[in-house]
């Protein structure tokens, strides 16, 4: 950095709290007589960047959204400030990215209108608190260890990184998503480093423009204009070499051995019909109706298809060996036999003898029997299929019995199918239920136990369109280029779609519409493991690592310094 005389006043840029007692005022800025706009300016501008760049939106600021945060935390006076100034960039982001919570609560939790909203402006206020939590963090260490502005800088991205990275949130997203929203080609590169790294990466090159707005890069009369400069130059060279870096990489993943044709069925069915196939059993023929209509007509036009799947709770009653004399089981199976067509189906499960219910992913076989044990899905949607502490406060579903009343499955499972259909094939299947497509660790687990392909079955139809409907989408893609499995999708009312190993999107379904399509689904027999499938639970560990190596070097520096001034 330069020095504090050489540098330029940059208040205006940076939105500095620091007294300002010219002449024509009386009392100083950080007095009450400053206006909230005055002094949160910066962080509200942030938040209004991030949330206007993050899927569904192109990610027009995606390199410069944090910068006016940066700015800001560099010249916070106290660290509450810093920490406030935090919250108001997530509370903001968070009523534009995620304003269709307000509409699940409604829908999904059975809230009144206001409840939504309010609900909404309780997730706004507290679902990603690592924001204020990382400008809190340096505050303290800048005035502890007295660390440089530059190494402040470094501090407050790598400190911003590793909360980014521990803080537990409902629905986990970060700004390494919008590379593959946006088919940069580095997001090709995510096989190597994730889409966490890539988020990490954004972070840094964020940082980099806030040094160079700091050093005077928007001030043309000014010395230090060619080191801010060159500070921005670094920026953008790491942008353009990582997406060099992924360039070609899919290449390699498009050699394949083995293909899986899969007709995917998209029933359209409504959130009030779900509810009443819920409280009234004579509900649940219609739907299986419509589901089998569909599939039959999509198996009329491809004859092909080797395996047929259904989305999330498609099939509206249990589907547990159990239950195979029932009326409904019969028809699904009398259907199966009929078209010689295994099939995948999002179902309710029932442990036999208790009253546990599972949100399941069965199989049948052309047979119409269970040809595995049904997948229970393991991570539950907060106030839709579990109320928080259920698990450990009892009573909690006669408090709420609209919050929903699902347990947990085991975890990861592969399902090692055997379509004995009219095409013969194994494949070792990977089952994701929603959101659990979400999670990295989830999907590097079934890469670990053999998947071959991945299966995601879900329904969008409770969170409103298109910003979650998409949001869901290419986060759950994300897993496929991470860990170099193709991935097909089935949803209630969309995006139903696949996505290869090579990152190839296949069509995509409209909307809210009834559809059928046919996925030809190229993927490799024991594919090969990437580096971040192996090494990514490392990337908490390498960022606490760089945040010492950043004040340990910045001390040794400064020490260095006084030193050799005092030989001087």
């Amino acid at each position: 950095m330069s020095s504090k005389e050489s540098q330029p006043d940059t208040s205006s840029l940076t939105g500095s709290n620091e007294p300002n007692t010219d002449a024509n005022s009386k009392t100083p800025s950080n007095s009450a007589s400053v206006s909230f706009w005055s002094r949160y300016r910066l962080p509200i501008l942030s938040g209004l960047l991030v949330g206007t760049s993050y899927i569904p939106f192109p990610p027009w600021a995606l390199f410069f959204c944090l910068v006016p945060l940066f700015l800001f935390w560099l010249r916070a006076p106290s660290k509450k400030v810093a920490f406030f100034g935090g919250w108001i960039t997530q509370f903001i982001l968070n009523l534009i990215g995620f304003h269709w919570i307000a509409y699940t609560a409604s829908e999904f939790g059975h809230f009144p209108w206001w409840g939504g909203v309010l609900t909404l402006l309780g997730f706004a206020a507290i679902a990603h608190l690592h924001y204020p939590i990382a400008g809190w963090l340096t505050h303290i260490a800048m005035k502890r260890f007295k660390l440089s502005p530059m190494a402040t800088f470094l501090f407050m991205a790598f400190a911003f990184c590793l909360c980014d990275r521990l803080y537990p949130m409902i629905f986990p997203w970060h700004l390494g998503y919008p590379w593959l929203w946006a088919n940069l080609p580095g997001a090709q590169f995510a096989d190597v480093i994730g889409f966490e790294g890539l988020n990490y990466i954004t972070i840094f090159v964020n940082m980099l423009i806030a040094i160079a707005v700091n050093e005077g890069l928007l001030i043309r009369e000014n010395p230090s204009r060619t080191r801010a400069i060159k500070f921005a130059a670094v920026g953008v060279a790491i942008v353009v070499i990582v997406n060099l870096l992924g360039l070609g990489r899919a290449n390699f993943w498009k050699e394949t051995d083995a293909e899986l044709n899969v007709i995917a069925v998209q029933g359209n069915i409504g959130n009030f019909e779900k509810f009443m196939v819920e409280e009234r059993a004579d509900f649940r023929v219609p739907v299986l109706e419509k589901y089998l209509r569909l599939t039959r007509e999509a198996l009329d036009k491809h004859p092909e298809a080797q395996l047929a799947i259904w989305p999330e709770t498609a099939y509206p009653t249990f589907l547990n060996k159990e239950y195979l004399q029932e009326p409904l089981q019969r028809r699904l199976r009398d259907f199966l036999v009929e078209t010689k067509t295994p099939l995948m189906a999002g179902a309710y499960s029932r442990q036999f003898g208790t009253r546990k219910v599972y949100n399941g992913l069965f199989y049948l076989n052309a047979a119409g029997l269970l040809g595995e044990t049904p997948y229970h899905k393991s991570i539950l949607l907060v106030f839709g299929e579990t109320f928080p502490l259920s698990e450990y406060i009892p009573y909690m579903d006669k408090f709420f019995p609209d919050q929903g009343g699902f347990e947990r499955g085991g975890g990861p499972t592969v399902m090692n199918l055997k379509l004995d259909g009219k095409n013969t094939g194994e494949v070792a299947i990977g089952p994701q239920i929603c959101y659990e497509g979400l999670y990295p660790w989830f999907s590097a687990s079934l890469a670990r136990q053999g998947a071959e392909v991945i299966a995601n079955v879900t329904n969008d139809s409770w969170f409103w369109r298109p910003f979650e409907p998409n949001q869901h989408l290419y986060m759950t893609f994300a897993r496929a280029v991470e860990f170099r499995r193709p991935l097909f999708r089935s949803t209630n009312t969309g995006i139903t779609t696949a996505i290869l190993a090579s990152g190839e999107v296949l069509q995509k379904s409209p909307i809210g519409e009834e559809w059928t399509g046919l996925f030809k689904i190229p993927y490799r027999k024991n594919p090969p493991h990437t580096f971040y499938e192996r090494a990514g639970h490392l990337w908490p560990w390498a960022l606490l690592v760089f945040l010492v190596l950043v004040i340990a070097g910045d001390r040794l520096i400064l020490s260095r310094i006084k030193l050799l001034s005092g030989r001087g």
